[in-house]
């Protein structure tokens, strides 16, 4: 199962950071684009990583809660690809995945159901 995240908030080059986060930032609409780990912080609801695109430095912030983020460790200067697919975003690093962001098609499709 992919870890789930979400986007905490996106910021331009002039700084003007997204009050809320209805659709995907521009910074991770683009496939095949490489993202910076900017700094990644860790907490017992989950780890925050900042991601910067270097070509013209906008930045956004991914939640990825709770022990889903701990099969991907990175650090700060690591670098996130970004793969845009029909249910969303895949954040991978080296290979590995390291978030889903699902979009409008991705959040209808997912869905919790108790099996008994």
């Amino acid at each position: 199962m992919l870890p789930v995240a979400s986007v905490v908030g996106a910021a331009s080059v002039a700084g003007a950071a997204a009050a809320s986060v209805v659709a995907l930032p521009a910074v991770l609409s683009v496939g095949g684009a490489t993202l910076v780990a900017v700094a990644v912080e860790a907490s017992v609801d989950g780890t925050v990583y900042l991601l910067e695109r270097a070509s013209d430095g906008a930045r956004v912030s991914i939640r990825v809660s709770g022990q889903v983020a701990q099969g991907a460790s990175m650090v700060a200067g690591t670098a996130v690809t970004v793969s845009v697919i029909g249910t969303g975003v895949v954040l991978s690093v080296a290979g590995d995945v390291l978030a889903f962001i699902p979009n409008a098609v991705g959040r209808a499709l997912l869905h919790h159901e108790r099996l008994t």
